[in-house]
């Protein structure tokens, strides 16, 4: 595998200026970075494949994509292939239901509709018809504006909700009266990694965002610079977002990100701060009730909110579950891996005492407070999820909640709310939400919904060592250049995964396996008797991906296009090595239905011709 002569002619490939003098130091290690944006303001214009909107890599985008429909047209299976995934993806979808006030809301896509709308219905007539509450696929032509997340307040009345364009982290948040489905002034920008908490009066909610950065248009979503500067903010409606209240800042620790939750009672606002994405955080409080003039009041101080610090280290990680008055019941990873159950009476910060141990062998995926006293735990048990009903007080336990072997996707309840919704998948069932009446004496779960598709009855390798091994090799949204990932966006988040360049011991790690300085001419290698090649190569990114930055595909690419071709007056490599990158899209979430099967066509009759197989109605 991995050298047939799937194209009949060799391609030419778009060749990329490289500056060979661009050298980087790496603790007495010399690394060439040929596809670098020069730094030297006198020499800008040259800038090369790290800047998305320099004409250079606009024009390297462009030809790459005219190469890439050329490899495609040659895919005898494309067409067939999309009308088969156009079928298979053609069935209702269902998110499980939230109750907020006398309402429940909920997700739904009909079968094809680009994104996902949002409906409501009222409390007694879950099975009655629901009415569209916001149809984002009704904000775009091309269905790329997307319901990115949303918060509805205590009472029903508001709903905040947040809009992202072309697939981008950035949301831009608007304000809809539920009532009359009337979207109000209120517009917050420059959102990103936030969630929406509303406090119990409905006045406003809290939500996170960068700094704005100024003379950028508004919501780009292309842009490479890093995200630093995470803040926590207050909106009050009707006003300006000019007058938000500052409530939590860090300049001392610029790559912090956080994010807020306001708890069941609304006497408090929770503070999570995270240094990057490892599984530990700390946790601040606001006693809301104990503002004498409220956040209004405070408003007109230009202070920081005086969040107390309940846990302020980096040592373990700290969730919300419920709270009677001061005393709080956390799930926590603090000296227990599996996961527990503690509580701390907030007047005696100092005296932590467990309501339920670590698991022997089981993970504690989540906890969530439900029925008055109870609790619903989700354990990850032998790589399935099982559900347990627990006394909150004591953590007793009170019954199981029957699965079969799968996945819970959602939870959904409040510890007001005697029924719990929860989404389950599996490798048999392509969606099912269960609902479950836990004021019965043994609660049992009732299919509530069932995702039915037609006609459905209930990898990783190592290319580069061993490229013979494999037909062809499909990469997605990859981060590929391990030595500065951390430079751009929310890279620098990612070091508790990879490492950081930065630290000489963990830059001699990364260099050994970062794709990007790994690409060797594998017919160099004496030892091996026959000749080989890389196998048949297809890089998918796309341009508003903000997350994992376009440019690490594109200088792989062109790296590999060079190594094993371009710079060779004859080379052995006739295996297609080419990119698809996409357009209005990000790192995929809010990507319209019609783009997802598009590219799953794509990239599978790509991967079908390469491997020379062939298609059985």
């Amino acid at each position: 595998m991995g050298s047939l002569p799937a194209i009949e002619k060799p391609l030419e490939y778009p060749l990329a200026r490289r500056d060979e003098s661009m050298v980087d130091n790496y603790h007495g290690v010399m690394v060439h970075d040929p596809y670098r944006c020069c730094n030297n303001l006198i020499m800008r214009a040259r800038t090369l494949l790290e800047d998305p909107d320099s004409e250079e890599t606009k024009d390297f985008v462009e030809k790459q994509m005219k190469l890439t429909d050329s490899v495609l047209k040659t895919c005898e299976t494309k067409e067939k292939l999309r009308d088969k995934l156009t079928k298979l993806y053609d069935f209702p979808k269902y998110d499980a239901p939230f109750r907020a006030g006398d309402k429940y809301f909920y997700l739904h896509n009909t079968g094809l509709q680009p994104q996902r709308v949002l409906y409501i219905q009222v409390f007694d007539s879950l099975h009655g018809e629901p009415e569209v509450l916001l149809d984002p696929n009704t904000l775009s032509e091309d269905g790329t504006v997307a319901l990115n997340t949303y918060a509805v307040s205590e009472e029903a009345k508001y709903l905040a909700y947040g809009i992202s364009y072309s697939g981008s982290d950035w949301v831009t948040i608007k304000v809809m009266r539920i009532e009359d489905k009337t979207v109000e002034a209120d517009t917050v920008s420059w959102v990103k990694f936030s969630s929406i908490s509303w406090t119990h009066d409905g006045k406003g909610f809290f939500y996170s965002r960068y700094p704005d950065p100024g003379a950028r248009k508004l919501d780009a979503g292309t842009e490479t610079r890093v995200n630093l500067h995470h803040e926590l903010y207050y909106h009050f409606l009707g006003t300006d977002q000019s007058e938000d209240i500052l409530c939590w800042r860090d300049p001392d620790n610029p790559k912090h990100t956080r994010s807020s939750s306001v708890t069941e009672d609304g006497k408090y606002v929770l503070l999570y701060t995270y240094e990057n994405c490892g599984p530990v955080n700390k946790i601040y409080y606001c006693d809301l009730t104990a503002m004498a003039q409220g956040l209004k009041g405070h408003r007109a101080k230009k202070e920081l909110l005086p969040f107390v610090k309940l846990v302020d280290t980096f040592d373990a990680s700290y969730h919300y579950v419920a709270n009677d008055d001061t005393i709080f019941t956390l799930r926590t990873n603090k000296d227990a891996p599996r996961s527990k159950l503690v509580r701390v009476d907030l007047r005696t910060p100092n005296y932590w005492s467990e309501l339920l141990q670590e698991d022997t062998k089981d993970v504690l995926v989540s906890a969530i407070a439900v029925n008055g006293n109870q609790l619903v735990l989700n354990y990850l048990s032998d790589v399935k999820n099982v559900l347990q009903l627990r006394d909150l007080q004591t953590g007793a336990f009170l019954h199981d909640l029957p699965l079969d072997i799968g996945t819970v996707s959602q939870i959904c309840s409040r510890r007001k709310d005697s029924i719990v919704f929860i989404g389950f998948t599996s490798f048999l069932v392509p969606g099912i939400i269960y609902s479950c009446n836990l004021e019965a004496d043994v609660p049992k779960m009732e299919i509530f919904r069932e995702n039915v598709v037609p006609g459905f009855d209930r990898i990783a390798f190592e290319a580069r060592q061993r490229p013979d091994l494999f037909g062809c090799a499909l990469a997605h949204v990859g981060v590929m250049d391990l030595l500065r990932f951390h430079k751009f966006t929310i890279g620098h988040a990612w070091t508790s995964d990879f490492g950081c360049s930065d630290i000489e011991e963990e830059f001699h790690w990364l260099i050994k396996y970062s794709p990007l300085h790994n690409v060797k001419r594998p017919w160099d290698n004496k030892s091996r008797l026959t000749l080989v090649q890389y196998p048949s190569t297809m890089l998918l990114t796309a341009d508003h991906d903000d997350r994992v930055v376009p440019l690490h595909s594109l200088k792989l690419l062109a790296t590999m296009q060079h190594v094993l071709c371009t710079s060779l007056e004859t080379s052995p490599q006739t295996n297609p090595i080419i990119g698809r990158i996409e357009r209005k899209a990000g790192h995929g979430a809010g990507m319209p239905t019609q783009k997802m099967i598009d590219e799953a066509a794509d990239r599978y009759s790509f991967m079908a011709k390469m491997v020379d197989a062939w298609w059985t109605d």
